[in-house]
């Protein structure tokens, strides 16, 4: 299963103590991913409909407990998911009114978030679990970070978003297609909204991804700056040996002070070697600093004799 599929899972193992929450998290289902048809004579219908099993048991379930009712669970086949299995479920009548009054939603205002049931703090966590639950999805953190709510209705996503603003944390808008999106990037806000839902487990496995990931850059990073200064490394001991060999050629060995004369000669003999490891091998032995400065005063004595040599 996907990462997003196995956060849902989780959620719907969840199992709330009071009864207000699971009033709130129904409420957040409803809200989301219900719809009221109205039949002859002003009867009501309401219908969830969810392509995830897990999500369409629990909402079966919530109905059952938290309301006593007796709700009809259809499975469908949607040409529009390439054929894959859909879930309905289904109220009607007198029952179906009830559970609309009882979850705050009044049909004639549709739609905001219904403020009966989201008067605690939990119970506005529990009514945001019931929307991912119901319309949500968040990206596998090998990825990228990104968790959206995909909405019918703008006013109710503009209400959700405000909700969602209560808990300190800044969410999006965009459309898509006909659709309204409430989104949030980055690792810490979506880490939080787990958190906020209930869903601790896939909040500790993608924080788990972003130390992976932290890791692996440092490494990289690490060998990319290893590699540069070896690159540079290397052009600079072609660069000195260059000076040197034309250095040599213009005036001789002999005419070079002891100490430069004896670090061309093992820069010569030690192309590789790093700049510590030169002086290491100078007698006496020569700090690094000191080599570096060797080394200066080599080329800029070769490109003196090659100013001299341009001048003439």
């Amino acid at each position: 299963m996907s990462y997003s599929s196995d956060t849902k899972e989780e959620l719907c193992r969840l199992e709330p103590e009071s009864v207000c929450c699971l009033l709130a998290e129904l409420s957040g289902i409803v809200s989301a991913a219900g719809s009221v048809i109205y039949r002859a004579g002003g009867r009501r219908r309401l219908s969830i409909e969810t392509e995830n099993a897990a999500v369409a048991r629990r909402a079966f379930r919530l109905l059952r407990d938290v309301f006593d009712v007796q709700p009809e669970l259809i499975t469908l086949r949607r040409a529009r998911l390439g054929g894959r299995s859909a879930h309905r479920i289904e109220i009607a009548g007198d029952e179906a009114a009830f559970v609309l009054e009882g979850c705050g939603i009044a049909v004639a205002q549709r739609r905001g978030v219904p403020r009966e049931v989201t008067v605690r703090k939990c119970c506005r966590m529990a009514f945001l679990r019931g929307v991912f639950l119901a319309c949500g999805s968040v990206t596998d953190p090998q990825k990228e970070y990104h968790l959206e709510f995909v909405l019918a209705d703008e006013a109710f996503a503009a209400a959700l978003q405000r909700l969602i603003a209560r808990f300190s944390l800044e969410a999006h808008r965009a459309r898509r297609r006909q659709m309204t999106l409430v989104y949030l990037k980055g690792q810490s806000a979506i880490s939080d909204m787990l958190s906020i839902v209930g869903a601790q487990h896939a909040r500790f496995e993608m924080e788990d991804v972003c130390i992976r990931k932290e890791l692996r850059n440092n490494a990289n990073r690490a060998t990319n700056c290893d590699s540069a200064n070896m690159e540079r490394a290397v052009a600079a001991s072609a660069r000195q040996i260059e000076a040197i060999e034309r250095l040599l050629a213009a005036v001789g060995g002999q005419s070079l002070p002891p100490a430069l004369l004896q670090t061309a000669k093992l820069r010569l003999a030690n192309p590789e070697v790093s700049l510590e490891e030169l002086g290491k091998l100078c007698d006496p032995p020569v700090g690094k600093s000191g080599v570096n400065h060797r080394l200066r005063r080599l080329e800029r004595m070769a490109a003196e004799i090659d100013s001299a040599g341009s001048g003439a």
